[in-house]
């Protein structure tokens, strides 16, 4: 089904790229012939003009001179006024053709005959305007006719072809365009049909690949894996569910689910994680033990490579297991075997040591090693019989007895019976007997190995206290450091949870507070007010101008309280968008309304500039408070006999509103924190021009809860301009939690 959905996905682009070149068609067509009225509606306005600038000057001439040749008078005035690709006819009162310009071989008689019979331009002459005619010949021409005072009319035409000449070229070209277009638009198809194919062949490739390899996996009883340290997420191949007998539910396992396939007594999967984590990127191996289904335990290898993101710095393990069951079992009785067998070479009280046939050393105890006073790793399979004389005591021979003396000895003479001295006052008898193979045993009894041995055990045992001392001392700074991260990221989540709760608690706070304050404030504006109207009677006009000072004051400091309630709830996520349709021209008139009286009292000139055509679907009263804002701010930052611009522009799926001011900027240091609430331009508070610092967060966090944005862009001394985005189209209502803006 994956692959039926990809091959109908690689035919979506191709018929894609043709319904968009059907579409670049149709709209080029739709514009050519838009662009050649306009083009024929200008020609044919211009000739009328032509037309009456003729007559004027016709006008003049033949009152100069009235017995003057007409055709002389017509082709020194239209030489100059009729332009090029035109012809101009002069007629006298009866109709009758006096003049023709330029000259031709065929002159019409009338203007009947050179109208095609149409009369209804020369009865409504001038008033006709340019209207369509036929001439002579065949064809159709554009006529202008206006009448001399003479009772005379001149006529001038165009045909159609002169006058769309330039509309031709333009259209050639954008033919032209058009075609390039195609062409381009065609190859990238033919690419895009030929890459898709490619990609076809070397998935249909990989796939092969893919399934030789599970098959090459299954009969070797291997498997991929591949564990994310991160997440704790470890993913099997099929080969891996095959190794174990198990369904495959899925190619993701939880940590969970693996441990249930491991042997209790292996490494925990913790431990080899922090030997991951801590060891540098590149191979490592560790073994261990898979429960199968039908309850038996598998052994299994698993090598891996160590390898790190290098942009997010998280870890994984990536390799193969390999079941090594039957090698293990072989292993196991083999290391038996000799295991047994070494502990049965060490536990006899001898010495002793095997040679081969050239007298390389196979096998030896520690009695051997001691007696002859051996480095302790130098006594390795496959050491000379001359190098352990060299690095070893050579025994003093005090005495020697030869076994067998009609056997063939090897090529140093020793297969015999001998005793021997050692310098230091141990006594030996030693054995030496041939093998098979050509090599010989040795067995040397010490008389001295009791003591020998105790003082041997004692070494070890101190080599090996001191080896899990230090194991145990890396055990416990290992446990340090991970119960120093823990205490340390159990910090951090506590600390962030206080944020959190702080955050939501102060919008709580500013919102009971806002709510608390308004309506004590709403009782000392309604009471300012009908003290300073006089509603009651006449008061003092110092106490009228009290009462108008305490009824601005409590205006400006409800606006506070109603910037920092809608902040909050904003904050808090309790704001929900009342979707509805209007034009950008409504919402842009009723700020520039909000306005209109502090812009008239600082002398500011508004410019509007709207897209009247231009809709949108949102919060219409979110929309307003976001202007009125941004108007307000301009107005405020205009100086004293200015301009402000407002302006909406339709694009694509986005309204863009904008509004600009001549004031005086803002510094590029400012830019950054405009946006954030209760933040202001130093500029502005240099000025003294106060507020609460949320009319512009307010802004931003509407526009944002709307899918758009608000940017401000300014240079100090030059002005601002701020850009607001809307989509026309509304998602849907939804509350979105504005904890980020705080």
């Amino acid at each position: 089904m994956r692959a039926g959905v990809r091959r109908t996905m690689s035919y979506a682009g191709p018929i894609a790229a043709a319904f968009m070149l059907l579409i670049m068609a149709g709209g080029v067509t739709w514009r050519l012939e838009r662009s050649r009225l306009a083009s024929l509606e200008a020609a044919l306005r211009f000739l009328d003009l032509r037309a009456g600038e003729l007559s004027r000057r016709l006008d003049a001439a033949l009152s100069a001179t009235p017995a003057g040749d007409p055709e002389v008078l017509l082709s020194d005035i239209a030489s100059r006024d009729a332009g090029e690709a035109a012809e101009v006819l002069l007629a006298d009162a009866a109709g009758i053709v006096r003049a023709v310009w330029p000259r031709q071989a065929f002159r019409p008689a009338s203007l009947a005959e050179a109208l095609g019979g149409d009369a209804l331009l020369t009865i409504f002459a001038d008033k006709a305007g340019a209207m369509k005619v036929g001439v002579p010949g065949g064809g159709e021409a554009y006529a202008a006719l206006r009448n001399l005072a003479d009772g005379g009319q001149v006529v001038l035409m165009a045909r159609e072809r002169d006058l769309l000449a330039r509309w031709r070229e333009d259209a050639r070209v954008l033919t032209l365009l058009m075609s390039a277009t195609a062409l381009i638009l065609a190859g990238c198809v033919v690419a895009f049909w030929l890459d898709a194919e490619r990609a076809r062949d070397k998935a249909k490739l990989a796939a092969l690949r893919r399934a030789n390899l599970d098959l090459a996996l299954r009969h070797g009883r291997c498997g991929l894996w591949s564990w994310d340290l991160a997440t704790g997420r470890v993913q099997w191949s099929a080969s891996m569910f095959d190794l174990v007998g198990a369904p495959q539910a899925g190619a993701v396992l939880p940590l969970a689910d693996l441990r249930s396939f491991m042997h209790p007594r292996d490494r925990a999967l913790e431990e080899i994680a922090a030997e991951a984590l801590a060891a540098p990127l590149g191979p490592m191996e560790f073994r261990c033990r898979l429960r199968r289904a039908d309850g038996e335990w598998i052994w299994v290898t698993k090598r891996a490579d160590i390898v790190e993101d290098k942009t997010t710095r998280r870890r994984r393990l990536v390799g193969i297991a390999v079941d090594v069951t039957e090698r293990m079992r072989e292993a196991e009785i083999s290391a038996t075997a000799e295991h047994r067998l070494r502990e049965a070479i060490e536990a006899i009280s001898e010495a002793f040591v095997l040679w081969d046939a050239n007298n390389r050393l196979v096998l030896c105890n520690s009695k051997y090693q001691s007696l002859h006073q051996l480095p302790q790793d130098s006594t390795r399979a496959g050491a000379s019989y001359a190098e352990l004389a060299r690095l070893g005591q050579t025994p003093v021979v005090s005495s020697e007895i030869i076994v067998n003396p009609g056997d063939v000895a090897p090529a140093d003479g020793r297969s015999r019976t001998y005793q021997a001295w050692l310098s230091d006052g141990r006594w030996l008898q030693v054995n030496e007997r041939r093998t098979r193979d050509g090599g010989y045993v040795s067995v040397g009894t010490d008389i001295t190995a009791i003591k020998q041995k105790e003082e041997e055990l004692q070494k070890s045992e101190r080599l090996l206290l001191q080896t899990v001392a230090q194991l145990n001392q890396s055990r416990r700074s290992l446990e340090a450091q991970a119960q120093q991260m823990a205490e340390l990221a159990k910090g951090y989540h506590e600390e962030k949870a206080k944020a959190e709760t702080a955050n939501r608690a102060k919008a709580e706070f500013l919102a009971n507070m806002s709510h608390e304050l308004r309506t004590p404030l709403n009782a000392i504006i309604g009471f300012s007010d009908i003290m300073r109207n006089e509603t009651l009677g006449p008061i003092a006009p110092k106490y009228s101008d009290y009462a108008s000072n305490i009824f601005d004051s409590g205006q400006s400091l409800l606006k506070v309280f109603d910037d920092v309630l809608a902040m909050s709830n904003l904050e808090s996520g309790r704001i929900e968008l009342r979707y509805q349709k209007f034009t950008a021209q409504d919402a842009v008139e009723a700020a520039v309304l909000e306005i209109a009286d502090i812009a008239h009292d600082k002398q500011i000139y508004v410019r509007v500039e709207v897209d009247s055509g231009a809709t949108l679907n949102a919060d219409r009263g979110a929309v307003a408070r976001v202007l009125a804002t941004l108007m307000r701010n301009a107005v405020k930052f205009a100086p004293q006999g200015g301009s402000v611009s407002v302006g909406a522009q339709g694009f694509r799926d986005h309204i863009y509103f904008y509004v600009e001011d001549d004031g005086p900027g803002i510094p590029e240091p400012d830019l950054a924190r405009l946006g954030r609430p209760f933040e202001q331009a130093s500029k502005a508070l240099a000025n003294g021009m106060k507020g609460s610092g949320l009319g512009l967060a307010i802004a931003r966090s509407y526009a944002e809860l709307h899918g758009g944005s608000l940017n401000v862009s300014s240079r100090f001394g030059e002005g601002t301009v701020v850009l607001v985005t809307f989509p026309k189209t509304a998602p849907g209502p939804r509350a979105m939690a504005m904890g980020s803006v705080a």
